[in-house]
Parts: C-alpha cells; structure tokens; sequence
C-alpha cells in the first residue's frame, strides 16, 4: 500500500518528467503545442521568439530543431494544449487531496467547516458523510461515483478534475458547450458556431462524438507504420549499440599497433639522429683541427711581424746614430722579406653546415649533412623581344608577395610582372622615354617601388599597378635645380625607402607613407646597385670601379669586396643582396660574353663560393618568396635552387 511520502514522491516524479516546460523548468502554464507535438509554455515561446528568432514567420523547437510556421497571430495563435492543462489541473488535485492527509480537506457543500471524507467524482467535490448521503438521495446525482479520500490518498481511485463527459464551454460565445468539430478549421465549436462562425458552406462540422471515432480511427491507422518504424529504429539502436563496442575494441587495437609502429619508427629515428650527430660532431671535430692549426700559423705570423715591427720602431727611437745604421740593413731586410710574404689562407667554407630534410615517401629518413652547399638552375624564362614572355634588357628584380616577380625591363620601358614559374601576369607601361632600372618591394603593403634613368622622381605603384604616389630626392626647394641620377633603390626592415643617387653620390632616405625626404647619406662610390639585409647593413656597387662596399650608417665604407673572375678583377659589378649568410654579388665582364657570374661572400667579405656562371650579364638579383636566387640576365630570368 502507498503511503504518503511514497505517494507524493510519485506524483513529484510525473509532474517533472512529463508535465513541465523545458525551457523554464517549470509546471507548464498555458502550453502551446508545435507541429513536432513538444509543447512549451506560451510565455517562454513568446520569450524564445523575441530573443532568437525576432521577425521570422517560423521557429526551431528548442529541442527537436523542426521548425514550426507560425500563424499570423504569433506564438498567440498556435494550438493550446489543453490535454496537458487537464492533466496539470487533475495532478494539482492529486497533490492537494495526497498532501491533505495530515490536516484534512473540508466539505464543499456545507457550511458548517466539516471535515471531507468523500469525492463525488462526477462533480468534483469533496464532501463530508452527512452532504454525501443527501446528495445521493438526488434524482439528478443519484448514479454519480463517490470515492473514499483515503482510497484516493492511497492511488486506489483516481481523481480528475470534472466530469469527463462534460462538453468544454466555446471561448467565443458565453455559456455555451463545444458540442461540434469543424473539419474545415479542426477545432470544437458550439452551436452559436456553426450559424455564426463555421457556417456552411465555407465551413464543414460534425458531432463531436463522431469527430472523435473518426478521427481516433484514422490516428489509429497511423500508428502502425509508426510501430514498424520504431522496431526498425530500435534494432538500428542496437546495432549502433554493436557497432560501438566494436569500435571500441577496434580503436584500442589500431592504437596498439600505430603505438607498436611509432614505437619501431623512434627507434629508427633515434638511430639515424645519433648517426648525423656523430657525423656532425666529427666533422666539427676535423674543422676544429684545422681551424686550430690555421688559427696557430696566423699567431706565429702575427708574432712575428709584431717583435719586427716593434724592433724596428725601438731601434728607429732609441738606437743612437751608429747604431742605427749598423742595425738598418738588417731591419729592412727582414721587414722587406715580412712584406713579400702571403698571408696565411683562411678557409671560409669551414663555417658552413647545413641540414638537407629528406624529401622522399618511403621508408625513414631524416635527410643529410651537408658540408658544402650547392646551387642549382631550377628554372628560366624570357627570351630577347618587347611582347609577353619577353625582355630587353632585363635590369632591376625584386619579388612581391605572394609568389611574383617585378622585373625591370630596361629598353621596353616597362615593368613587367610574373608569377614565379615565370607566366607573364601584367605589365606596368612607363611614360617619357625613360627607363627603369631600380625596383624594390614594401613589406607591409606589397607596393612596387621604381626608378628610372632619367627620371627625377621615384615612382610608387599600387597591387593594382596603378601609381600611388611619387616624390623627389632632394628637399622641395631645388627640386627642378639639382641634378640627380637616379639609378638603385631598396626598402628597410621598416619601410623606409632608400634611393641611390650615382649623380650626387648619394643614398636619399625617404618615410614609406609619402615619400617625404628623411636624410642624405654621402658615400664613397656610385650606387648603381643596392641592398639592405635583415639588419639594416647596406652593401652598394659601382658598377665598372669593380668594387663592393659594405657601408654603415653614416656611409662610411666599413669594407670593401673586390670581385674577380679566374683571378682577374671583374670588369663590371652588378646587383647586390645580403641576408645572414652573406653578400650575393652577381658580375661580368661584358654583355657580348657568357661571362657572367653570381658570387657569395661571407658578411666580412671572404669569398665563399660560385653560384653560378656563364650567365651573358648578370643585373640585378632577389631571393623569391620560396627562397630561391631569382637573376634578371638581360633577355630572361634564370632561378636557381640550393642543393
């Protein structure tokens, strides 16, 4: 037998899962169903709509997510769910006749504040013995059920609210029962409806008892392809239910083995990682040996030369006469003999190491040590002509984000643009007979910087390749006065454009947003080429002086780089570039040659290696984007790769 506490936990259960809202967690308050049969209270709906979904003629169920058309009276006019008003209503009753068992209820009919002992279930009232036994005495209630409130504390009896074969009163037309259905607009109406409302022949209504058979039949119909489907569904969860533990099991065992592999692939890894170590710390080791035996031979060198010099410079101070003369002989012989010496050799290339990652998809393999490195022709592009695909004295090369190529075409008088396989993209055409010869990239906008030979001004091209701005190199008052010849230019980690002026002898810097004039630089050499690296350090050449300059700030030259080719000086130094590793110096000795060259030093100018040769003249030379040495070679570009 139910008790009380069990009764009401019971009831506590029903009311939580089956009859509150899940929006507002709450007993549901005027509910409203949706096409998709979850129901919500008409506020939250009102408060969801207005929050998530304002304006839209139709709204996702907050669980299911089928999307429900709203009438055009809004969440308003969407169905009532009366049955769960009803099933609400009938479990407040419960919970008051179930929670009433301590304090009692009192009788509905008398006034004398008796206790209630019984429920007439048909009229839905409490009464106590004395008014239960006059009522059943009434012709009119005589056959109504009556029910002990302990049986019905107890769940013996179940309560509803009213008489369920009552008519519900029409929410249109006072005092009137629902009595009909109207097939037309499915509701109940009553029978002010059907003349007024739900007339025919617009509308079409039917009893209410026959609406109900029909429709319960046809429900009924409904439900077994429904069944079927739910078995279906049920064996699919079941199958699912399978297929994860299967999974499972799967999943732990390909873990086993991925693991069981990365297992042998570490130890492989490890292997080949100790092997490269060991080759690296044995060619540091033999390096280290020669650089010790080079490092002891320029001591003794420097020893020596130190005790003549100071020798000599003891006797030339202090010696008397005589003595002086007697000495001399000696001391310029062995000083004379000191100069005819050759310096000792420093290998340069004892510096250089480098890690090659390996490439291939098969089998492991970290890559190698590579103890010299190595250029390669990747590629090249342009023949001699003024159309597409073609140059005319290819000078100035920069690359632009995110993989092009600027090229200076001299004589063409243009620019043209290329992607880095080499197909022509666009051009940029340049007015006034003049030609360009200086380009350079910015860093943050990508912009094209140009010079040209003739011209006064630096121009400034947009992505789009039209002209952004231009500005003079000299301050506004001798603009038109001063002579300039304008022939590199290159652009600072931070924008900052710098020109070379072979005219004045001269490097201009000038603020990236406007050109505006920042300072002039006096140098020691025409700047027909220039380049700045990641620190700022400029290298410049001559063009035919056959020298390369290292300058700092303030243009002083810091060293000097005096190329050769088959140990004669070059006859013509072209462009520059500089990063970390060095200075890149691309060099001939005439156009009518393939005598050109591109060589590299390292940053104190010792010459490193040969990138390439029999190039016809060299100009100008940028690293692309994928960093590979892009070389503007007159009638084409030629790209090469480090191997």
């Amino acid at each position: 037998m139910a008790t009380g506490p069990a009764v009401s936990s019971a009831l506590e259960t029903i009311g939580r899962h089956h009859l509150e809202c899940s929006i507002c967690q709450e007993r549901y308050q005027q509910p409203k169903i949706l096409e998709c049969l979850h129901s919500f209270c008409e506020q939250c709906l009102l408060k969801y709509r207005s929050t998530k979904h304002e304006g839209s003629t139709a709204i996702p169920c907050p669980v299911c997510r089928q999307g429900t058309k709203l009438p055009e009276a809004g969440v308003q006019g969407l169905k009532t769910n009366f049955h769960l008003i009803g099933l609400v209503e009938e479990l407040e009753l419960q919970e008051k006749i179930v929670g009433s068992g301590d304090t009692g209820l009192l009788c509905d009919i008398c006034e004398g504040g008796k206790e209630a002992t019984q429920r007439c279930l048909d009229c839905g009232q409490n009464m106590c013995s004395v008014c239960i036994k006059m009522h059943l005495r009434f012709a009119s209630s005589s056959d109504h059920k009556v029910a002990p409130l302990e049986d019905i504390r107890e769940e013996k009896v179940t309560v509803t609210k009213e008489h369920q074969r009552q008519h519900p009163k029409c929410p249109i037309h006072e005092g009137e029962v629902t009595r009909f259905f109207c097939t037309t607009c499915q509701v109940l109406i009553c029978r002010d409806c059907t003349v007024i409302n739900h007339r025919s022949p617009e509308h079409s209504f039917i009893d209410k008892t026959l609406a109900t058979s029909t429709y319960k039949q046809s429900l009924a119909e409904l439900v077994p392809p429904l069944e079927n489907t739910m078995e279906e569904l049920q064996k699919s969860q079941e199958r699912v239910s399978i297929i994860k533990e299967d999974l499972g099991v799967t999943v732990k065992r390909v873990m086993t083995e991925v693991q069981d592999r990365a297992a042998k692939i570490r130890a492989q890894v490890t292997a080949q990682e100790n092997r490269i170590l060991d080759d690296i710390k044995k060619i540091q080791t033999d390096r280290e040996q020669k650089l010790g035996e080079c490092e002891k031979t320029v001591g003794l060198a420097v020893e020596r030369i130190q005790f003549s010099l100071d020798t000599a410079r003891e006797v030339t101070k202090t010696a008397s006469d005589s003595d002086f003369l007697s000495l001399y002989p000696t001391i310029s012989k062995d000083l004379n003999f000191l100069a005819d010496q050759s310096m000792p050799g420093v290998d340069n290339r004892l510096a250089f190491l480098k890690f090659k990652q390996s490439e291939g998809v098969g089998g492991i393999s970290l890559g190698q040590v590579v103890v010299e490195s190595k250029w390669e022709l990747s590629r090249e592009f342009g023949t001699m002509g003024s159309g597409p695909g073609e140059f005319s004295g290819a000078w100035g090369i920069t690359a632009r984000q995110p993989d092009e190529i600027a090229v200076a075409d001299l004589n063409n008088e243009r620019i043209v643009i290329c992607s880095i396989e080499g197909m022509q993209k666009s051009l940029i055409p340049l007015q006034g007979s003049t030609y360009p010869r200086g380009i350079a990239t910015k860093r943050t906008d990508n912009r094209l910087v140009v010079v040209e030979d003739g011209a006064s001004n630096v121009k400034v091209f947009n992505n789009d390749n039209t002209l952004a701005y231009e500005f003079p190199t000299v301050p506004p008052n001798e603009v038109g006065k001063t002579a300039v010849g304008l022939q590199s230019v290159a652009v600072k980690n931070d924008d900052t454009i710098v020109v070379g002026d072979v005219q004045r002898m001269v490097l201009t810097e000038h603020s990236p947003t406007d050109g505006r004039l920042l300072q002039t630089i006096p140098v020691n050499i025409k700047p027909y080429f220039l380049a700045f690296g990641n620190n700022d350090r400029a290298v410049i050449s001559d063009f035919a002086s056959q020298r390369v300059d290292v300058i700092g700030d303030n243009g002083t030259t810091k060293r000097t780089i005096k190329p050769t080719i088959n140990g004669q000086p070059v006859k013509y130094c072209c462009g520059v570039l500089t990063d970390n590793s060095g200075i890149y110096v691309a060099l001939h000795n005439g156009q009518s040659t393939t005598t050109g060259h591109i060589h590299r030093y390292d940053p104190q100018g010792g010459f490193l290696q040969c990138i390439a040769q029999g190039l016809r003249s060299p100009w100008g030379i940028t690293f692309t984007s994928d960093g590979k040495l892009a070389v503007a070679d007159h009638f084409s570009v030629k790209m090469y790769h480090q191997v």
